[in-house]
């Protein structure tokens, strides 16, 4: 994958949080919260560097997910 990114844009989705600081020179943290129908929606939460978002997130969200406290 190393080699790939190098030449490609990558794009990974994943709950490992080990395998997104291995890889990804990005990360975004996305979120849900419902909606009036009862369904849910998505929204960025944050987007940084990944050493910054695993290292020192702004956002509580963010900082609560990769800690752990959720999720």
């Amino acid at each position: 994958m190393h080699e790939l990114k190098e030449r490609y844009t990558i794009i990974i989705v994943t709950h490992n949080m080990q395998q997104a600081t291995r890889v990804a020179d990005l990360t975004a943290f996305y979120n849900a919260e419902p909606t009036d129908k009862g369904g849910k929606i998505g929204y960025l939460v944050e987007f940084d560097h990944t050493d910054k978002i695993f290292g020192d997130p702004q956002e509580q969200a963010t900082k609560d997910y990769v800690s752990g406290r959720f999720g």
